[in-house]
């Protein structure tokens, strides 16, 4: 029989506390911890619904009637406590009254107003709740009884008072309250309105505001429906020559929705400078129309073009067990004609070449960038991983001098991890090949970096932060 996990345990012993003990330590919890008042307070009231949206509405009123403005920090905050005011309305009061939760969920999106108007929403936190609360209102919207025909007037009005971007989850979901035929006829509004709107324009190069907000909607409907054509239409109607980023998205979009060969035709046009994703998304397109041949063919150009693993991936994964050794001396002999030594080293590494990639490195340690940091952290563990002392050495070298060299103090924490991880690998007494022994890197290191008091102090473990 396994043995409980602590967990399990805790559990059971919670279980059998005597019912009077429970709920002298419930009350005592309720004292010191708010959200377990609230908690208590809403179970209180779960017999009685009207009482309980009373409850949850207190809080949209205190929301609402808020003056003090809320810095970044407490804007995250806030939105979190809005998020966790959303789930509770979900999973305590829309399974009783969905009519109330309706009502609370539409004031709370009908106050984003004053939500943004007093907050720094830089992190999306508060956005982000208001798009949980148009989902939350198709949900409850869908667990009402009124009539249907009422629904489409309903969600287009409370979506086109959007005023800072945040409502659009009601048009892309719309499919969870509406039929096709409502969509539909949403959408025949719409492209009457951008008809009209686009008669009136007397100069292409001046559109006015409402000709990209009735596109923007159009293709909001066309994910609900997941129907690019409806998108393609839009654009088509005031951009008859889209741009590269625009027929990007017609791809994408067909892609998503399973239909590649309405995607190909926009592939056959120039892209200017997404010309590099064009080749991918055409790549990826005449894989699902079963062209592998040609597609395996675009993401080799593609990987010798570029020389990034994510190309080299996708070309490998295009290709079938026998053909990969192939394609990996291709990669193997393109990583090593390349004047990049870490582009390199990333391409011999995704090959399992650990030995050819620290010898790259070693070779043109002065062209390794140590500013990179985002890739050299990976390609020094792995090397390291590997038994690849030299290779690391060089890469932790590199980032190093990169910090110390412009002083910056932030890093300094992660500059003395690089000076513990140096000395960790000369303790191995590796071969280092071309790169200068280890006690003259160091000497040099403290000649031409002592006054850095705060990087020795990182060091020396004398700093507490």
């Amino acid at each position: 029989m396994p043995r409980a996990t602590p967990t399990t345990e805790f559990e059971a012993f919670v279980r059998r506390l005597p019912a009077a003990q429970s709920a002298e330590l419930l009350i005592e919890l309720s004292a010191e911890q708010d959200a377990v008042k609230e908690r208590l307070l809403r179970l209180m009231l779960a017999d009685s619904p009207k009482r309980l949206a009373a409850h949850f509405r207190k809080s949209l009123t205190a929301w609402r009637r808020g003056r003090k403005f809320l810095a970044y920090r407490d804007a995250r905050e806030f939105g979190r406590e809005m998020e966790a005011w959303l789930e509770q309305l979900d999973s305590e009061l829309l399974p009783r009254d969905p009519a109330a939760a309706l009502d609370l969920v539409e004031s709370f999106i009908q106050s984003d107003e004053s939500f943004f108007s007093r907050a720094d929403d830089s992190d999306g936190v508060i956005g982000d709740a208001v798009r949980a609360g148009c989902r939350l209102w198709l949900k409850a919207a869908a667990c009402c009884e009124a009539p249907a025909e009422a629904w489409p007037d309903r969600l287009d009005g409370l979506a086109s008072a959007d005023a800072y971007g945040s409502r659009e989850t009601l048009y892309r979901y719309a499919a969870d309250l509406l039929p096709e035929a409502a969509l539909r006829q949403l959408v025949r509004q719409r492209q009457a309105a951008l008809t009209a709107a686009l008669a009136t324009v007397g100069d292409a190069e001046r559109l006015p505001v409402n000709v990209f907000r009735l596109s923007a909607t159009l293709s909001l409907l066309a994910q609900a429906l997941r129907d690019p054509d409806v998108h393609v239409q839009a654009v088509l109607a005031y951009s008859p020559q889209p741009n590269a980023n625009q027929m990007e998205g017609f791809v994408r979009e067909y892609l998503d929705c399973g239909r590649p060969a309405d995607a190909l035709p926009w592939l056959d046009q120039e892209w200017g400078h997404l010309r590099d994703s064009r080749q991918r998304l055409r790549a990826e397109t005449l894989s699902l129309l079963g062209r592998r041949t040609e597609s395996a063919a675009l993401l080799q150009a593609l990987f010798e073009k570029t020389l990034l693993v994510h190309d080299l991936t996708r070309w490998m994964d295009s290709l079938s067990p026998a053909e990969q050794p192939q394609a990996a001396s291709i990669a193997r002999e393109r990583a090593l004609q390349h004047g990049d030594p870490v582009a390199a080293a990333q391409v011999l590494v995704q090959i399992v070449d650990h030995v050819r990639a620290a010898a790259v490195l070693v070779q043109s340690f002065d062209k390794i960038n140590g500013q990179d940091y985002g890739a050299l952290l990976p390609l020094a563990q792995a090397l390291e991983e590997q038994g690849c002392w030299a290779g690391a050495t060089a890469v932790y070298r590199a980032l190093l001098d990169a910090i110390l060299a412009r002083a910056y103090a932030p890093a300094y924490t992660h500059a003395a991890r690089y000076w513990q991880r140096l000395q960790a690998l000369a303790e191995r007494d590796a071969d280092l090949g071309g790169l200068p022994p280890h006690d003259g890197y160091i000497a040099g290191i403290r000649r031409q970096h002592a006054r850095k008091a705060s990087f020795w102090a990182h060091v020396n473990g004398t700093r507490g932060d």
